[in-house]
């Protein structure tokens, strides 16, 4: 993905990078999304903390300091179309975190693709310059992230 994009990246060319055969590649992987989610996974762990409202400013602060320093290559992590997969895989990982609520409260599967969708969103924002802050008041936005979607009132 340093090199292409990933739209562009065939499986062909990660059996090739790996310089593994075909089926070596298909016993780990069933493909190149299932790569994708493996590279991103340490990513995407402490924003699903955050989401679930069990963030670590200090470890979301590391993570943004080397987004910032990789970020040519975050931005096209974090846009559209990969962005989409990113938020469905992110909003799994917090709804498997969260605590069991209340039986009226808004589903636990909403509470967390709202989450992933407010965290990618504001990732993308700062990434791309459109919005400018310290990656210390990110983390901190971003373990609050959850804690405002939570706080929406039900009907």
């Amino acid at each position: 993905m340093s090199d292409q994009r990933y739209s562009a990246i065939r499986t062909t060319d990660l059996i090739q990078a790996a310089g593994v055969g075909r089926s070596t590649f298909y016993e780990h992987f069933q493909s190149r999304e299932a790569v994708l989610e493996t590279i991103v996974e340490p990513i995407l762990t402490p924003l699903a903390l955050a989401g679930a409202g069990l963030g670590n400013t200090a470890r979301l602060k590391v993570l943004l300091d080397h987004l910032w320093d990789r970020r040519a290559l975050a931005r096209h992590l974090f846009a559209q179309p990969l962005q989409l997969r990113l938020k469905r895989s992110l909003a799994v990982m917090i709804e498997g975190r969260l605590e069991a609520g209340d039986e009226h409260a808004i589903p636990s599967a909403l509470k967390a693709g709202g989450a992933a969708a407010a965290q990618l969103t504001m990732l993308q924002m700062w990434l791309s310059g459109e919005a400018q802050c310290t990656p210390e008041a990110l983390a901190m936005a971003l373990v609050g992230a959850r804690g405002q979607i939570s706080r929406v009132p039900t009907l």
